[in-house]
């Protein structure tokens, strides 16, 4: 076997899980009305389905008081027993551990603004600046049995185990905290007093539900706060259970509600594995406690290196099985190169954040409820297709349809596929991109796509094809800025920093980026120009910067342009560049500003389709469609659901 360690069996508590691979707690926003649905069943079902030995459930309330969005399941609530025991048996009938995530989000209510918070202490969230309600003793009280509650509910439903939340700022790691806990009772002041809350609820769960119950603790080993938890105050908490008893595992996470946010959900930006050390470190203290290892374990030959190196027991995904439900069972059988990679772009952690449910940039079938077997139904009938446009919606297109037994011709004027995602994978810190491209060219070549780069074909040269299908992806392109003086010396961001990457000369001067795009590819362009010019100023019309960043992410794109001490000109448009002073307006008052010694002006303005050759194939009787960019321009994740759905209808 390939991954001997990965897929070999481990005790965990009263159980054996057949592998290592542990699905770790995501939220998906796809229950409703706070009871499970049958899409989120489905979900964990492909999952289990897919060879992973544990999953860990999306937070579950446990008291009215942490109802943060209706799509959390309540398992407060006795009348979701039903659908809780229709949620264990599609798990635990796939061999798969089902384990519910305990929670409560405390001062944390960002959705619901009517909820009453509730915490250890007044002190304000660090992140919405929420008061809460100090919870007397008496509250306290009645929270730790409300947990205990929800476990025996559980328990009854014929979940394995539970695992309780003490991670990310939540209830929990409120009490554990010095940054949130200032009580002077039995549940605050010194490090002892600070763990009764949850060491009350060990204590309670474990004689309401036995010892073949299983149950975790999810903790920080770095909150990222000044005054909170360390590594050095992690390490005496976790002495004080592993002496106490009752877990039967740690999982560790980092960062809180506070600009350390990012910490827990690393991206494409962060380097691969950013906390295995801290793992390494809280693993010496646990004695025979398995421990999993999470953040950005990128592969396989990762997870298993990790587990040879002392970092953890188990190994905890949750964005790389978003993006394949099979990842288990493909790298057991040793098909690393099948696996649909995760690129580590946060897309899914942003929808769920909008409330719209959690969506995979390059999985449309995310799930759906064949998704884990999920193929391309072949054809009625072959047929010849022909895809103008080499980018990820075209890719996709060309795959599916292929693969569904069509003759595939597929036309890129570049030299190489790929598109925008291509250009975008160049910049600082979006390399993970290019992973979701290799996919894609690899499902192209296996269903045997005729590929024609570096020419730009005409309409007439696809009609002498005589295909009966024509899918247009030929993109977008940045418009000039409405405000700016026509003959300006300018050029859109891609094209300029397409100039920057061919050379790693400096510039001298200053760059001027005009961002109507808010996107995290124009803010990567944004280094390239501050690591080549004196200078970088971003001017925007609105009155922040980012709107189509994932908050999470956005942390992340804040950070960098500070280091490296980035400007921002907002409510503001360009007007004339003339002898290295760009003139500019104020997009609500209208007074007019300059900047001097610009010497390069780029813009990412909305984009106008490339859809000339629609009008001409249909001229000549070709059934045409378009999709991605040159449909309605968007993002990469649209793009590669448009071309999946072309694909499928051919």
């Amino acid at each position: 076997m390939t991954y001997p360690t990965l897929f070999s069996p481990l005790n965990v508590g009263a159980h054996i899980l057949r592998n290592r691979v542990v699905h770790t707690a995501t939220v998906s926003g796809y229950g409703a009305n706070t009871r499970p649905t049958q899409r989120l069943i489905d979900y964990h079902r492909a999952r289990a389905a897919g060879g992973t030995a544990m999953i860990v459930t999306e937070l579950m309330p446990v008291h009215h008081t942490s109802l943060a969005n209706p799509f959390l399941v309540s398992v407060f609530d006795e009348d979701n027993l039903g659908l809780l025991k229709r949620w264990a048996e599609a798990v635990e009938g796939e061999d798969c551990r089902l384990v519910g995530q305990l929670g409560h989000v405390g001062r944390q209510q960002l959705w619901s603004p009517l909820a009453t918070p509730v915490s250890a202490s007044a002190r304000p969230d660090p992140l919405s600046w929420t008061v809460p309600h100090k919870m007397t003793a008496g509250e306290v009280e009645e929270m730790i049995e409300s947990f205990v509650a929800a476990a025996e509910r559980l328990q009854r439903a014929g979940f394995s185990g539970v695992e309780l939340h003490g991670a990310h700022g939540y209830l929990l790691t409120q009490f554990m905290s010095p940054f949130s806990n200032d009580r002077d009772d039995k549940y605050g002041g010194d490090r002892l007093r600070r763990l009764a809350f949850v060491r009350e609820m060990i204590s309670g769960i474990r004689q309401r539900c036995g010892a073949g119950f299983l149950m975790g603790l999810k903790m920080p080993c770095d909150e990222g706060v000044a005054g909170g938890i360390t590594p050095e105050e992690a390490e005496e908490i976790v002495k004080i259970f592993v002496a106490e008893g009752g877990l039967d595992y740690f999982a560790f996470s980092q960062g809180n509600f506070s600009p350390s946010l990012e910490n827990h959900l690393p991206d494409m930006h962060f380097s691969k594995r950013p906390y295995q050390h801290l793992h390494a470190r809280m693993k010496k203290l646990c004695d025979q406690i398995p421990v999993m290892t999470l953040g950005r374990i990128e592969t396989p030959a990762a997870a298993e290196q990790v587990l040879a190196e002392g970092c953890g027991d188990l190994v905890g995904f949750s964005r790389a099985l978003i993006s394949d439900a099979a990842w288990a069972n493909k790298a057991r059988d040793g098909r690393d190169g099948d696996i649909r990679p995760c690129i580590y772009c946060n897309y899914c952690w942003g929808e769920i954040h909008a409330g719209r449910g959690m969506t995979c940039v390059h999985n449309p079938e995310l799930a759906e409820p064949h998704e884990i077997a999920w193929q391309p139904a072949p054809a009625r009938a072959a047929r010849r297709v022909a895809v103008i446009g080499a980018g990820v919606a075209g890719l996709e297109a060309a795959w599916i349809a292929a693969t569904r037994g069509h003759q595939v011709d597929l036309f890129g004027a570049s030299p190489e596929s790929g598109g925008g995602a291509l250009w975008e994978s160049r910049l600082p810190g979006r390399a993970d991109i290019a992973e979701a491209i290799a996919f894609q060219i690899a499902r192209a070549g296996e269903a045997g796509v005729t590929i024609h780069l570096g020419q730009r074909v005409t309409a007439q040269e696809i009609a002498a094809l005589r295909p009966d299908e024509v899918i247009l992806a030929t993109g977008a392109t940045n418009t000039w800025p409405a405000s700016l003086a026509d003959g300006t010396a300018a050029m859109d961001i891609r094209t300029a920093s397409q100039e920057l990457l061919a050379s790693d000369s400096p510039r001298s001067g200053t760059a001027v980026l005009f961002d109507q795009d808010h996107s995290a590819a124009f803010y990567a362009a944004a280094e390239l120009f501050a690591a080549r010019f004196e200078r970088t100023i971003i001017m925007t019309p609105r009155a922040a910067i980012g709107s189509k960043v994932n908050f999470i992410s956005m942390i992340g794109v804040l950070r960098r342009l500070a280091a490296l001490r980035i400007e921002t000109v907002p409510l503001s448009l360009p007007l004339a560049l003339a002898e290295g002073r760009l003139s500019y307006r104020n997009a609500l008052n209208g007074d007019e500003s300059e900047i001097g010694d610009v010497s390069c002006l780029a813009y990412a303005t909305p984009r106008a389709v490339n859809d000339k050759l629609l009008a001409e194939l249909g001229a000549l009787g070709l059934n045409v469609q378009a999709v991605g960019d040159c449909r309605a321009p968007r993002n990469m994740a649209a793009a590669i659901h448009d071309g999946h759905a072309a694909g499928l209808s051919c």
